[in-house]
């Protein structure tokens, strides 16, 4: 039963049987104890405190989002047995936390833009943008109003992030083609935003991303000179004229240049001369960025007078990287960045319900940074996902997804297992290794059934599920071979090898399997 707020009431379906049998309160405040978040220095309406006895709890809030945000985290607690008796101060870290379907590919259907939202708003990230590269309303026809289907869908989606606490973010891309001296062109932008303003959209993105460095036209050339000055002029014009819809507006600007040191010519004279309440996307020193570190985000403050707001390309697997599937957990972002940055907006793959397992390891990171575990959120965010009846099969299939530009360590579990199988072999305990191999090939053996589902998670994956498929056929038939020593076997794995080797989709780093066999098991197939 949730008493003190009937809004808050109506999400009980949202949680399902989880939250039965506990009787929650809200009590809303306006006081530091609820509005204040210590560790970052700011006032928010996202904290809420928790004091939990038996079935008994009590939420502190300053209102229904931090509401929402503590009966999330209630159904968690409940979900991992972790409700015990106390008092929980939560505020989250970073103050912007979000994703972006910002890829090039396949657009995500209106179904899975909901489900992604959904589950994003009960981990508690606040912000959406939408900014699918081949929409071709949002890029190629820019000029272009939105058919009424398509714009019903979008209202939509909107109304869909409001009832969750999340801001949604339309964004428009003209730099392909725009004329910037041109008047026509900037109404037709104003016209098409007026449009959106008109569903309920008032957040805007503005990106001038992935174009052409030198201005195209000669009228452009002679009126700014060089690209940052016709960038700072549209970003200013455009804002003015959203403040003057409603000064309640936000926009964020994506620079041309977007990636590198954080205090180059463009970008740092793009920020010193718009609003300092335009945000600013960065993608930190490289595109794919390993780390985004602090120290890299005082320099592009001090260089453009914004915090960046980071547009972080992981989990993307689009252009040079689509033979990769990205589903390990986030890493490399320091556990103080908050203190630095507006936030950090993942840019997520065409693959729906893949990008969810990394999505919510973001939002673990973006809530608590300073005590964020990598491994614990990881095995948690694919519970969520695949169901806790299925994660110990899926995760040894994971364990192979590790290849990208974070460069984690790949097929650590398999490793491990063969470490200690390995181990009992020189040990003399040749049972025991039998077991242990019989063990691990059998995990494998589940999660090859699991992957041959019918269902959405399953169907992303088919490309590197097939070529997981054929890893399990070559070490079923090594650990048939150490066992029999038959050596029409080694025929067998050589062919097996060779239809790996020449599978695109990337898995377990790609590893030298030949090698692998003569250097851990003394088995030489070359031939």
């Amino acid at each position: 039963m949730i008493k003190g707020n009937d809004n808050l009431a109506g999400f009980k379906n949202l949680f399902g049987s989880v939250l039965s049998g506990y009787d929650i309160t809200v009590t809303v405040g306006n006081t530091r104890r609820v509005c204040y978040c210590e560790k970052a220095h700011r006032l928010t309406d996202e904290k809420y405190i928790l004091t939990v006895s038996g079935s008994t709890v009590n939420i502190e809030c300053s209102g229904e989002k931090s509401a929402f945000y503590a009966l999330c985290d209630i159904a968690k607690r409940i979900e991992e047995n972790s409700l015990a008796d106390g008092e929980y101060a939560c505020a989250p870290s970073f103050a912007v936390r979000g994703y972006i379907e910002g890829f090039y590919g396949n657009p995500w259907s209106f179904e899975q833009r909901k489900s992604v939202m959904l589950l994003m708003a009960k981990n508690r990230m606040n912000t959406v943008y939408h900014a699918p590269k081949d929409d071709l309303y949002h890029r190629e026809k820019w000029r272009e109003e939105y058919p009424e289907d398509e714009l019903l869908k979008l209202k939509e989606l909107v109304d869909f992030a409001k009832k969750y606490y999340m801001s949604f973010y339309w964004c428009v891309a003209p730099g392909l083609s725009i004329k910037y001296s041109d008047e026509k062109e900037f109404d037709a932008l104003i016209n098409k935003t007026k449009q959106l303003y008109s569903i309920g959209v008032r957040c805007f993105g503005l990106l001038l991303d992935d174009i052409d460095e030198e201005l195209a036209f000669e009228e452009d050339k002679e009126a700014f000179g060089e690209t940052v000055n016709a960038h700072i002029e549209l970003i200013n014009r455009y804002y003015s004229v959203l403040k003057e819809f409603d000064s309640s507006i936000r926009l964020t600007v994506c620079p041309t240049l977007y990636h590198g040191k954080g205090n180059e010519y463009y970008i740092s004279k793009l920020g010193k001369n718009i609003p300092p309440q335009v945000s600013v996307f960065w993608t930190g020193r490289d595109i794919c960025s390993r780390e985004l570190t602090s120290y890299e985000a005082v320099r592009f403050v001090e260089a453009t007078n914004h915090k960046p707001l980071y547009w972080d390309n992981y989990p993307v697997n689009d252009c040079s990287m689509y033979n990769e599937m990205h589903i390990s957990p986030i890493i490399g972002r320091d556990p103080d960045l908050y203190k630095y940055s507006e936030g950090i907006i993942s840019n997520c793959m065409e693959y729906a319900e893949c990008s969810k397992i990394p999505l919510i390891t973001f939002s673990d990171y973006l809530w608590d940074s300073e005590s964020y575990n990598p491994q614990k959120s990881w095995e948690g965010a694919i519970k969520q996902v695949v169901g806790k009846e299925n994660s110990d099969s899926f995760i040894v299939f994971a364990d192979h997804l590790y290849t990208s530009c974070l460069k984690d360590a790949n097929s650590r579990r398999m490793y491990a297992a063969f470490d200690e199988i390995e181990a009992a072999f020189k040990s003399g305990s040749k049972e025991k290794a039998v077991t242990l191999a019989e063990a691990y090939l059998g995990k494998m053996n589940a999660c090859r059934e699991y992957l041959k589902k019918d269902i959405p998670i399953c169907k992303e994956l088919e490309k590197w599920a097939e070529k997981f498929f054929v890893m399990c056929d070559i070490l079923n038939s090594i650990f048939a071979f150490v066992m029999s020593r038959d050596e029409k076997l080694l025929a067998e794995i050589l062919e097996l090898v060779g239809k790996y080797e020449a599978m695109p989709a990337r898995i377990s780093n790609d590893i030298d399997i030949k090698s692998e066999l003569k250097n851990e098991l003394g088995i030489s197939i070359a031939k």
